[in-house]
């Protein structure tokens, strides 16, 4: 082949790719320019309307309780001691405490037990009891929040009066005890499902360098899992500081803050039990309507803060197992 001819086939060959070249870059400009499906704006539409419902609720409640401060005031609104509608009395500082406590006690009692039966569940059981455990347990969460009042009023008040020679059992520890009854599906299945996440090839791994099953559990699982447990137990007191009947029920009711303030064998008022009683009672418009909105909006702030404060710790948590 001459010198000629060469140089033809390479100018050829030269053309023929920049044509595929200049083929390629077209269809992926042509794929960057496709329409938005009605499909994808549908999924927009549908994902957006929870986050409108969300936002109209809040101003909702925004523009309802706000008004409790030029006509209680602020601070004596969160920090009056007295509820009494019938003396123009609107103070939260106990039902705040009353919250705190019950939630607390649900928390310290809920997270240690929920996450052991987590660990026997998703790394001890074998397989048969697995399948019949954990829905079991998950069953539990599907139980209305009224009967779970019920147990509380006729078998756990009657308990605590027994065991702690009380006149009476309707305190901040039976209505911590119900909630910690209440919350434990929840963070057993979060907390299983985040373990099982864990790659095989950690726990392989630990068990090759000479680590027992319960050092590999202990030293790599959980580590590996620990933002989704953190999760699960963010979620659980999401739902603990939001429940109403149960705490209702077995609380006590008592608008009274404790003495001494760390005493859970008194009766309390949660916030959530304030507006469950009263609302019905309120009349559109007054002063005690408006202060029930009021809990609300505390409520809400107590709930995004917590489960602010949760995202970031979860995002410093998974961070530091990665090594970043």
């Amino acid at each position: 082949m001459s010198l000629n001819q060469t140089d033809n086939v390479e100018k050829s060959t030269s053309d023929l790719m920049d044509s595929d070249d200049g083929k390629s870059e077209d269809t992926i400009l042509e794929i960057g320019k496709q329409k938005i499906s009605w499909q994808k704006i549908v999924l927009i539409l549908f994902a957006g309307i929870s986050v409108i419902i969300v936002i109209l609720i809040f101003i909702f409640i925004l523009i309802n309780g706000l008004q409790v401060i030029p006509e209680i005031g602020l601070i004596k609104f969160l920090f009056g001691t007295s509820w009494n509608p019938e003396a123009d009395q609107y103070g939260i500082l106990h039902g705040i405490i009353g919250t705190v406590m019950v939630v607390l006690i649900a928390m310290v009692v809920a997270v240690p037990i929920s996450i052991s039966c987590s660990i026997y569940i998703s790394e001890i059981a074998p397989p048969t009891v697995r399948k019949i455990l954990k829905p079991s347990v998950e069953m539990l969460a599907s139980i209305p929040s009224i009967v779970y009042g019920f147990f509380g009023l006729f078998i756990l008040v009657p308990a605590v009066k027994y065991i702690f020679r009380l006149p009476t059992g309707e305190n901040a520890l039976s209505g911590g005890l119900i909630l910690a009854i209440m919350v434990i599906p929840t963070i057993v299945s979060i907390t299983d499902d985040a373990i099982r996440a864990v790659p095989s090839t950690y726990r392989e791994a630990s068990l090759a360098l000479g680590a027992t099953k319960w050092q590999t559990i202990r030293k790599v699982v959980l580590p590996a899992a620990l933002s989704g447990i953190f999760a699960a137990v963010i979620l659980a007191f999401g739902r603990a500081i939001g429940e109403t009947m149960a705490v209702l029920m077995v609380a006590g009711g008592a608008s009274q803050i404790p003495k001494p303030f760390f005493n859970i064998l008194v009766p309390v008022d949660p916030l959530t039990a304030i507006i469950a009683r009263e609302l019905g009672e309120a009349a559109q418009g007054d002063t005690q309507f408006h202060a029930l909105f009021g809990i609300a909006i505390v409520l809400f702030l107590i709930t995004f803060t917590v489960n602010l404060t949760g995202d970031l710790v979860i995002k410093r948590f998974t961070k530091k197992f990665r090594g970043a």
